[in-house]
């Protein structure tokens, strides 16, 4: 499956669209990489959509939670199929917003570098915080099975191509997201 930048033209076929990525998330069930390179710290795979279907002035609400369903499905599936070996990882879906091009399903394969995504932080280049006990879960009606968390986080940087000097954005983090 295939993602594409087309910023113009309205996605056709929409339905079809979003059975592929029904397919997509189901294609996780029972599996588990294991071609994972020595020494990485992260591993994704990014929602494979037009920019068009979940970005822009042709999607909308209903468009972007069934798409992050997807996203946290695929998360489920790898949630339950993960290995013995592997029980330190952190399996995340991960929703990007405003930019939900950029979003994905994530194995965080170093708890530090999890911790630097997830904790509220500033710095002479932004901030995060954490946006509990607000829940994109709720506001889309969102599935969630057994075990699996809901984290959100917003980021505030510096960004010199915005019109404020300012990136604002939300990262809502669904899976193996609870304090260890």
């Amino acid at each position: 499956m295939a993602r594409r930048l087309i910023f113009s033209k309205k996605p056709r076929g929409i339905a079809r669209r979003l059975r592929a990525l029904d397919r997509w998330a189901a294609s996780f069930e029972d599996y588990f990489p294991h071609e994972i390179p020595a020494g990485e710290r992260y591993w994704n795979w990014k929602i494979p959509v037009l920019f068009s279907l979940v970005e822009g002035r042709h999607t909308n609400s209903q468009i972007q939670a069934r798409c992050a369903q997807a996203l946290i499905d695929a998360c489920q599936h790898l949630m339950r199929a993960k290995p013995p070996e592997a029980e330190s990882w952190r399996v995340t879906a991960v929703i990007c917003l405003p930019d939900f091009f950029t979003s994905e399903v994530c194995l965080y394969l170093d708890e530090d570098y999890f911790q630097a995504h997830t904790r509220a932080s500033a710095s002479e280049h932004g901030s995060s915080r954490l946006l509990a006990p607000s829940s994109l879960a709720e506001a889309w009606s969102l599935q969630l099975a057994n075990g699996c968390g809901e984290l959100g986080t917003e980021i505030n940087a510096l960004d010199d191509d915005q019109p404020t000097g300012r990136f604002i954005a939300q990262r809502w983090y669904f899976g193996e997201v609870m304090p260890r």
